[in-house]
Parts: C-alpha cells; sequence; structure tokens
C-alpha cells in the first residue's frame, strides 16, 4: 500500500482542518481530541442501544452445561432411589412420568395423552402418547407401566414408592391404554402418577432381589430429553467423578438446546463453589446458606431461589413435658416468635415466615390467618396464669417449677441459629430454654424416631398436592409416621379423613381450611417458615424459568427451554 507524503495529505484536507490544527494552542487540541474521542463513543453506544432495541437475542442449539454436584451417585433407578438429590436430578432427566408438574404445581400429560375418572371416582383410565421410544429405541407401551408399578408393588425390591400404590389393581387395556383402580375414592391419588416409568425389556430378567446391585442402576435407559453416555470413576477409589448425557434428538416433546449435561462429583461445597469460580462447571446444583453469601454478589453468577412445598417448625411433645399441656402456654411461647427476624438473620432473608401447614403455593393454602408478634401479650399471658418471676433472675416460677423447656434440632447452622434466636425471644418473656443439636443420622435414629424430645425443631416435606393426613391424624404419632406433636385431635381426624375423599375441589379445600384452623387454634406446633431452595448458574446459562417446584431435581422442568448459544436476529 502507497503512504502519502506530508505535502499530499495537506492538499487533500480540507481548509477548515488546517485552520483548526495551525491556529489552536496544544491545550486546545487536546480538549478537541477528548470532545471527538467522546463523540465516537457516544455515537456507537447509541448504535449499540439501536441494534438492542431492534433486535432479539434467540436461544441456539448447541453446547454443554456442567453441573457441581456434592456426593455421588448411587442407584438411577426411579423404584429403587430414596432421599438422594443426585440421584433425583439425573433421573429427572433421563427418565419420564405419565403426568408432570408445571410450574403452578398442576399435573400435566407427559407419557400420557389423556385420562378419565369413573363415576365412584376408583379408576383411572390412561391412554398413553403413541410413537414414544426409549432411549435404546424400542417402543414405550403400556407394558412399561404395568411392569413400573407390578415392579414397585413387589416386596422383594423393596421400594420407597410401595406406600403410594398399596391397594392399587393396575390393568391393560391395550397398547396404549391402562387403568389404575383403587380400593375406595382417594382424591390426591393423580399426584402419584408422576413416578417415573421404567423399560420392562431391561428389568424384566434382572431378580428383585438383585436388583440394587445390578449396573444397569447407573446405565440407565429411559424416554426424556437426555440419555446416559459414560460413567467416569477414578481408578484407586471408584469414585464417580463425573456422568455424561447427551440431548434425546427423539424425544416426543419440545427437544433440548443442549447437546450435552454433565454432572461433575466434588466432596464438599467448598470444591464445587472453586469449580464454578474457576469457570469448571457452569453451574451449583445446591447452595447451601453457609457459601451463599460468597455467591449472591459474584459476577456472571445467578443464583435462583425455588420454593419447595416444605415448612420448619416447633413440634410439641406434651408426653415429655407437662408444661406443654396447657395451650395458654402455648399460645404465649407462639406470641414471643418474630418469624421474619429468623428469616432474615438465620436464613439471610432466603424463605418466607409461614403460620399454617400448607405452605404457599399449594392447594387449599390459607391465607386469612397469620400469628401475631406481640411479646408484651405473651408477658401478660402468663402472668395472669400464675408465672411470676419470683427471685428476679429474668425466668418465670409457678407453684416451685421454673419455666424450663428444651428444644432439639439438626446441627446445620441455619436450624442451630434458629433456635438461638428463638431462644432469646423466649428469654425475653421470662421463659429458661436449652438447646440440643445432633447430627442429621444420629436425630433420625435416636430422636425423631423414639419421639424422644420436648420440642422439635424440625422440617417436613410435603407433596405437591397436599395431603396432611400422615402429618396430623392420630394413627400417625407414631413412627414411621410424621406427626411429630403427638397430635390426637378427633375433628382433625374427621377432616382429614373427608378430605381425601372429598367429591370436589371446593369441598376438598374447605376441608383444609377448617383443619388448618383448628391446628392454628390449639398451637401442637408453631410453623415458622417456608426456607427457599438455592441454586447457581453462571449467567450465560439462559432459559432458567422456575421459581416453585415439588422436588429439587424439578429446577430442570423447562430443561428443554435452557441454552448457552443465541443469535441476535432483527425483530
Amino acid at each position: 500500500m502507497k503512504t502519502l507524503s506530508r505535502q499530499q495529505l495537506i492538499r487533500i484536507t480540507p481548509n477548515w482542518v488546517l485552520r483548526i490544527i495551525t491556529h489552536t494552542t496544544r491545550s486546545e487540541k487536546i480538549l478537541l481530541g477528548v470532545f471527538l474521542t467522546a463523540l465516537i463513543i457516544s455515537a456507537l453506544f447509541s448504535v449499540v442501544g439501536l441494534v438492542q432495541r431492534w433486535t432479539t437475542l434467540l436461544p441456539q442449539q448447541g453446547g454443554i452445561y456442567r453441573e457441581a454436584a456434592v456426593g455421588q451417585p448411587r442407584s438411577l433407578n426411579p423404584i429403587l432411589t430414596s432421599g438422594s438429590d443426585i440421584d433425583a436430578d439425573i433421573i429427572h432427566l433421563i427418565y419420564s412420568s405419565l403426568f408432570k408438574l408445571d410450574s403452578n404445581l398442576e399435573l400435566q400429560p407427559d407419557l400420557a395423552e389423556s385420562y378419565e375418572v369413573s363415576q365412584d371416582r376408583r379408576q383411572y383410565t390412561i391412554k398413553l402418547k403413541s410413537g414414544i421410544t426409549w432411549h435404546d429405541g424400542q417402543p414405550f407401551t403400556a407394558d412399561d407401566v404395568i411392569f413400573t408399578i407390578a415392579s414397585i408393588q413387589t416386596p422383594d425390591y423393596n421400594s420407597p414408592l410401595l406406600s403410594q400404590f398399596q391397594g392399587v389393581t393396575v390393568n391393560k387395556v391395550d397398547d396404549s391404554t391402562v387403568t389404575f383402580t383403587l380400593k375406595e375414592p382417594y382424591t390426591p391419588f393423580p399426584i402419584s402418577l408422576t413416578t417415573k416409568i421404567i423399560p420392562q425389556h431391561v428389568w424384566e430378567n434382572i431378580a428383585p432381589r438383585t436388583a440394587a446391585l445390578s449396573e444397569q442402576n447407573l446405565k440407565p435407559i429411559g424416554t426424556g430429553p437426555f440419555k446416559f453416555t459414560e460413567l467416569i470413576t477414578r481408578r484407586r477409589s471408584g469414585d464417580i467423578t463425573s456422568i455424561r448425557l447427551r440431548r434425546n434428538d427423539s424425544f416426543y416433546a419440545q427437544p433440548p438446546y443442549l447437546d450435552e449435561i454433565n454432572f461433575n462429583f466434588f466432596s464438599t461445597h467448598d470444591e464445587a463453589q472453586q469449580a464454578l469460580n474457576a469457570s469448571q462447571a457452569d453451574g451449583l446444583g445446591f447452595v447451601p446458606l453457609q457459601i451463599f453469601d460468597q455467591l449472591k454478589n459474584r459476577a456472571r453468577v445467578s443464583t435462583h431461589r425455588l420454593l419447595l412445598p416444605q415448612y420448619f417448625a416447633l413440634f410439641f411433645n406434651q408426653n415429655k413435658n407437662d408444661l406443654l399441656n396447657n395451650t395458654g402456654l402455648r399460645n404465649s411461647l407462639a406470641l414471643a416468635i418474630d418469624r421474619q427476624a429468623i428469616v432474615d438473620e438465620a436464613l439471610q432473608g432466603q424463605g418466607e415466615p409461614l403460620h399454617l401447614p400448607i405452605p404457599h403455593g399449594l392447594f387449599g393454602q390459607r391465607d386469612d390467618l397469620a400469628g401475631t408478634y406481640d411479646p408484651a401479650a405473651a408477658k401478660q399471658n402468663l402472668e395472669e396464669d400464675g408465672w411470676q418471676d419470683v427471685d428476679g433472675d429474668g425466668i418465670r416460677e409457678k407453684d416451685n417449677q421454673r419455666l424450663h423447656l428444651k428444644i432439639t434440632t439438626t446441627d446445620w447452622p441455619e436450624y442451630v441459629r434458629t433456635a438461638e434466636i428463638i431462644q432469646q425471644q423466649w428469654q425475653a418473656i421470662g421463659v429458661e430454654t436449652n438447646i440440643e443439636h445432633l447430627g442429621a443420622g444420629t436425630i433420625q435414629q435416636t430422636v425423631v424416631g423414639p419421639r424422644d424430645y420436648e420440642i422439635l425443631l424440625f422440617g417436613e416435606i410435603l407433596p405437591a398436592d397436599p395431603d396432611p393426613y400422615p402429618f396430623w391424624h392420630s394413627t400417625q404419632t407414631k413412627a414411621p409416621g410424621l406427626n411429630l406433636s403427638l397430635f390426637q385431635d378427633k375433628e382433625v381426624d374427621k377432616l382429614l379423613e373427608e378430605a381425601r375423599q372429598a367429591g370436589s375441589e371446593d369441598e376438598r379445600a374447605a376441608k383444609y381450611h377448617d383443619f388448618q384452623g383448628k391446628i392454628f387454634d390449639l398451637k401442637p406446633a408453631i410453623i415458622l417458615y417456608q426456607p427457599y431452595y438455592l441454586f447457581s448458574t453462571n449467567s450465560k446459562v439462559r432459559g432458567i424459568n422456575v421459581s416453585q417446584a415439588a422436588l429439587p431435581a424439578q429446577r430442570f422442568n423447562n430443561i428443554s427451554d435452557w441454552h448457552v448459544r443465541t443469535k441476535r436476529v432483527w425483530k
């Protein structure tokens, strides 16, 4: 390329530019340069703004999402797995169910095309979608549904799902139709149809007694949006380091944008977080509050909140401390608790205060009752009941008995902090409170199971279609029942029984409303809060749109919309 001489440049430069150059001082030239630079930058921003205004980003197929998880996968068979969030996460991506829950926790068809309920509300006839295949190319049929339920009902499988299908008969009408017949009407039954379906041709030749040991548990075949590709282990330890899933191009619904999802497994949350910080992972499947502070303000990381159907409460065991038999005392204890302060401090704001045993967002939840924080009223009630601070040590006494209570909880920091805040709030009204915290495994075996506690700070998880029966009916006071307050009330029993067989949603909702009113009045427990489930992703991961789910794994409910590649197009 030919370079122009100085004289040639002068000849082609406009006169007004030459005059500016020759008749301005050095400082004026600097100011002019700054002005022109600002003008150019402003013009560029204007162009960018116009482009962004008149174009839109569209998701594109391709890319990999890598999730950091803490722990190890154990069984990727949906009828065998129990309690492992890692297993549930992977299962949710690989397998499908007859019905699934949408973002409003309402049932939508998945493998099913439609269903009908008999007039006596005992039989459900399910019509299956046609043309669906398993990941190995075999056709999905009614036989797979029959086999899945029969396996769950087989004692040798020891399936944790057995209770959902006890007394249920499943019959094949034809290759695309099945019927579920109940012994008696059970209104919440359809939620059981979100159980994942397994392939008969894979499992029928594996003995139930040895199914849990089969290699197929870690090499699953499903009908879901992603299919198992590879499992990688460390040679010496045998630990699984990662599992790779590829997009199922034959998926019967909207195909995912992502080519692949990798689950990488770590021993601690700190290790998982370091992988996210070092861009070796694109997301954390669970963010405990201990590391939430470190992530919430981090650039290029988005933390998502998921509201699950669970709550934490103080459950009173009146058999272990006679003082708790007094409804007035329990009401005073409730008045002294500032739920919002607990959420703000113990949960770092990651939850919602709750007053009733059906959490926010669930069917039948009642929003016209809320507990009051009024420590002055609590003190007055205690004094009227004869509890006085006789010796001036801040603790009330009555009939030579100190007002002393004991709270037992797990040793997770947020639960211990919750107990400490309650201890302070009760101390302020003259109630002496001790705290005992134990490991999760220990507390289940030595405290919760045998009901060996005065007051238990604990959480309960409900199904998406809430059936409070297992948590509050008088038949459920002994393990494995979940009535942790050992609560017995004939009127409540009747409400819960009738709600299970209600003929309409309005009737059932009315039963739930009355039930919640009784719990609110009698205070067999003090419901405290509904925590958020937190998970984080790199900001490049788009399309995540979920705020409510029945289980943590259902954060993947709209996984087909997740994407890491985009293209800008004109509107």
